[in-house]
């Protein structure tokens, strides 16, 4: 464990609160030097300081956290000097666990100016959970009074999302307290068109967003329009001079023990009258709802059926996108074609890209499968796992060597340079053999699974090649290729009535070796 100890500076939400009414910016440098002075008393070295610039109640939000815990687990430092237990963890409970953890099993103490804790010491350990415990209920209660201000707000028509949408700025209300919109009247411009050219012309979104590309404007956030980004506009009821909230709550759920989150659409948002100026007419923005309305697709399954047997499975080698099917492209049939604006992926018939798959697999099968010469590579599983064994074995009595190293410097048969000599080239021999371990165990794993390859995965897709062709809707079809593929990607920079056409598609079946044809 090191000698030195390091200060970590994080800013509550009361310091920012506080630094936001009074303007003042001080909170981090009055901490710095408190827990200095405290380190000089106390007669300790520090090492390092962490201050955390950017503002989160979670460790993924809080980078100087990660690197502090980082150095923490490795016992690079023999404490950490704090101002309170809370400014290290106070978010959920799995954030507090690993703090406390990472203190705990590397016996790293946590000096505050009111307390020390020692992790090794079972009195410490509980006070130490019981502060987290409490830090994370007072989060709780602040969290819930400030969620009501919010709410609060809200009603009162007060802006309190963080970044402005397109066409306003935020500004701060005078004489009072919050936030409301004022209109940056370019962006305001742009917003007016697209309004009159869906209501008006009727054009649809993919062209408007094509033209105000071809136009040079900028998409909201950067880059280019897309057909999204111009329905997102439509739909938002901020232009006709209404707030929306809870539109994209973030939803977090538990499957198999992993944790994750999404953001789905609420379809019954909080919607109230704004404080802000309205971009387009109330009357506008309901006939736009409207048209949105009449175009809208039915969800599936539901009256409609899949017509895209290869669905979800091609993707544009462009950009990267998931390719969509045009139902009326091409008089032969449907076409296929990358959604992105602007991309210079070439479209082709769905069944064209259709057979190119089968051929696809195919070839993956006669590389792969047929080719029994390359199977000889890694015949010899058996011996194979041996050899990772006696390499296993081998580190076991390199490590014992290691022991007895210690004992011979205290017994005073090495002195200690000569321990230290041998120490090292100790050490690079057990190196050099877990890279050896490690390269042995790869090549058990790649024959295994080259095994499973020709005894499973094989005969499954010759299974569906044989399937396929019996199969009458584009439903079965695209069930039974999610079987054995992965992805497909998809090339194409030319190609048409007169030109030859250079279409590509390379098949990544699922498994274990991931090598498109």
């Amino acid at each position: 464990m090191g000698d030195g100890y390091y200060i970590y500076l994080r800013k509550s939400r009361q310091d920012r609160d506080l630094e936001a009414s009074t303007g003042k910016h001080d909170t981090l440098e009055r901490h710095r030097a408190a827990l200095l002075e405290l380190a000089a008393k106390r007669g300790l070295t520090v090492t390092g300081i962490y201050e955390e610039v950017v503002s989160g109640d979670t460790i993924a939000e809080r980078p100087e956290m990660q690197r502090l815990l980082a150095d923490v687990e490795t016992n690079k430092c023999a404490g950490v000097l704090v101002m309170e237990v809370a400014r290290l963890a106070r978010g959920n409970t799995t954030d507090q666990g690993i703090v406390a953890e990472a203190f705990q099993y590397s016996g790293t103490k946590i000096i505050t100016p009111l307390r020390d804790y020692n992790p090794h010491e079972e009195a410490d350990e509980e006070y130490f959970e019981f502060e987290l415990f409490m830090s994370r209920r007072e989060y709780k209660m602040i969290n819930r009074r400030q969620q009501r201000g919010r709410m609060a707000s809200l009603q009162e028509g007060k802006y309190i999302a963080g970044t402005a949408p397109y066409g306003y700025e935020k500004y701060k209300l005078h004489s009072q307290k919050g936030y409301s919109l004022s209109i940056v009247p370019e962006e305001a411009d742009v917003v007016r068109g697209i309004f009159r050219e869906f209501t008006a012309t009727q054009k649809g979104s993919y062209t408007i967003a094509n033209e105000r590309n071809l136009e040079g404007v900028e998409a909201p956030g950067g880059g280019s329009w897309s057909a999204s980004s111009v329905r997102d506009i439509v739909k938002n009821p901020v232009y006709a001079g209404y707030l929306r909230w809870s539109y994209r709550p973030l939803v977090k759920r538990m499957e198999g023990g992993v944790r994750f989150s999404s953001m789905p659409v609420n379809k019954n948002p909080t919607i109230v009258k704004g404080l802000h100026e309205p971009i387009v007419s109330e009357e506008i923005y309901h006939a736009a709802q409207d048209i949105l309305e009449r175009r809208g697709h039915a969800p599936m399954p539901g009256n409609k059926t899949a017509t895209n047997p290869i669905a979800g499975l091609v993707i544009c080698s462009v950009c990267g996108r998931s390719m969509v099917q045009l139902p009326h492209g091409s008089k032969k049939g449907p076409m296929l074609m990358c959604p992105t604006p602007g991309c210079s992926t070439v479209s082709s018939r769905t069944d064209v890209v259709e057979a190119a798959i089968l051929d696809g697999l195919r070839l993956w099968l006669a590389k792969y499968v047929v080719a029994d010469d390359a199977h000889d590579t890694f015949s010899d599983v058996e011996e194979l796992r041996q050899d990772v064994e006696r390499k296993k074995a081998a580190i076991v009595k390199l490590e014992a060597q290691r022991g007895r190293l210690y004992d011979f410097l205290e017994q005073g048969v090495y002195t200690q340079e000569v321990f230290l000599e041998r120490s090292r080239t100790l050490l690079e021999r057990i190196t050099e053999a877990k890279a050896a371990l490690d390269t042995a165990e790869t090549q058990a794993v790649q024959a295994e699974k080259y095994v499973e390859l020709h005894e499973s995965i094989g005969p499954k897709i010759q299974s569906v090649l044989k399937q396929y062709p019996t199969l009458s809707t584009p439903a079965e079809k695209s069930a039974l290729l999610k079987t054995v593929l992965d992805r497909v990607v998809y090339s194409k920079s030319k190609g048409g009535r007169y030109i030859e056409s250079d279409m590509r598609v390379h098949v990544f079946p699922s498994l274990p070796h991931e090598d498109g044809v």
